[in-house]
C-alpha cells in the first residue's frame, strides 16, 4: 500500500514501518485522497492521522476517512494542521478541513509552535535543582510524577485524557511514550529539591517532548529551570533547532518557553475524531 503514497512520503511510510510505527494495512488510498495512520511507538496503538493527503475533493476524501476509521476498529484520533502565523485551516487549508469536519472530526485547541536556534543564547540553568536520569529510576517513582503533574494541568489533551482514562492510565501512556523517544538514555531528567520531586523535562532528539511542574512546587518558577536544563542539554548536543509545542490557553508555559529565547514559528490546529 505504501507504494501508492508519492515521495517523500513513501520512503517516510518506510521508516516508520520499520521502527515499528506504522503498518502497509494503517494506509489507505481512494482516487487521489490518500492517509496513514501513526503510532508513537511500538507495538502502540495508532493515534494519529498521518500523511493525509486529501487530493482535490473533501467529499471524497471525507469518505476515506471514514472509511479507514471504521476499518481500523479505533476509539479516538488525533490530526494536526500546522500553519504560518495569522493563517487558519478553514481559509488555507480548506479542502482538508472540510475533509475532516466532513468524517466527523471537531478542531478542539489551538497551539502554539515554537523554536530555538542555534546561535541564539542558551538559558541558564539557576543551579537550584538536581536531576536524575528518569530511566534510572524505579517505574513507579516516575509515574507517581506524571500523575501529580496532571492535576490541575492546563493542557487540553491531558485534560480529556483524565476525564476519560484517568490519571493512572494518562500517567502510564505517557511514560511508555516518553522513555521510547529518540532522545539519549539521560536526557529525559526528574528535577529534585533536595529529595523532592519538582517535575521532569524529557528532550526528544530535536524537541521539548515533555515538561512539567508538580502542584506543590507551582508558582516558583521551576518551569524555567527545567526548560534550562531541556534547552542546555539539546544545545550542548549540537542540535541545532529545537521546537517545541504548547496550548494557546497554557499561558504560564507559553511564556517560559519565550523566556527562555523560544520564538512562535507557527500555530497548530489539533482536531480529533472519536468514536460515536
Amino acid at each position: 500500500m505504501f507504494d501508492e503514497f508519492p515521495e517523500p512520503a513513501r520512503s517516510q511510510l518506510a521508516a516508520a514501518r520499520d521502527e515499528g510505527r506504522t503498518r502497509p494495512e494503517w494506509a489507505f488510498t481512494q482516487g487521489q485522497a490518500r492517509v496513514a495512520f501513526w503510532a508513537p511507538f511500538r507495538d502502540a496503538e495508532p493515534v494519529v492521522v498521518w500523511q493525509f493527503e486529501p487530493g482535490p475533493d473533501p467529499v471524497a476524501a471525507s469518505a476515506l476517512l471514514r472509511r479507514s476509521l471504521e476499518t481500523m476498529g479505533l476509539s479516538k484520533i488525533i490530526h494536526d494542521i500546522s500553519l504560518q502565523p495569522g493563517l487558519t485551516p478553514v481559509v488555507d487549508r480548506a479542502v482538508e478541513h472540510e475533509a475532516l469536519v466532513g468524517a466527523g472530526f471537531a478542531m478542539e485547541v489551538e497551539r502554539l509552535l515554537l523554536e530555538w536556534q542555534a546561535g541564539s543564547d542558551v538559558p541558564e540553568d539557576p543551579g537550584r535543582l538536581s536531576y536524575r536520569p528518569a530511566r534510572r529510576l524505579p517505574t513507579a517513582d516516575v509515574l507517581d510524577v506524571l500523575v501529580r503533574i496532571s492535576q490541575g494541568s492546563l493542557d487540553y489533551d491531558t485534560q480529556v485524557e483524565l476525564a476519560t482514562a484517568g490519571a493512572e492510565h494518562e500517567a502510564r501512556w505517557m511514560y511508555d511514550d516518553l522513555v521510547n523517544r529518540k532522545g539519549k538514555p539521560d536526557w529525559f531528567v526528574i528535577g529534585y529539591l533536595g529529595d523532592s520531586p519538582v517535575g521532569l523535562v524529557a528532550p526528544d532528539d530535536h524537541s521539548i517532548a515533555y515538561i512539567g511542574v508538580v502542584p506543590e512546587h507551582r508558582g516558583h518558577g521551576y518551569v524555567n529551570d527545567l526548560l534550562a536544563r531541556g534547552t542546555r542539554t539539546l544545545a550542548e548536543a549540537g542540535v541545532e533547532r529545537v521546537v517545541a509545542a504548547t496550548d494557546v490557553a497554557n499561558t504560564p508555559t507559553a511564556a517560559a518557553f519565550l523566556r527562555a529565547g523560544y520564538s512562535e514559528v507557527g500555530r497548530l490546529f489539533r482536531y480529533y475524531w472519536r468514536a460515536p
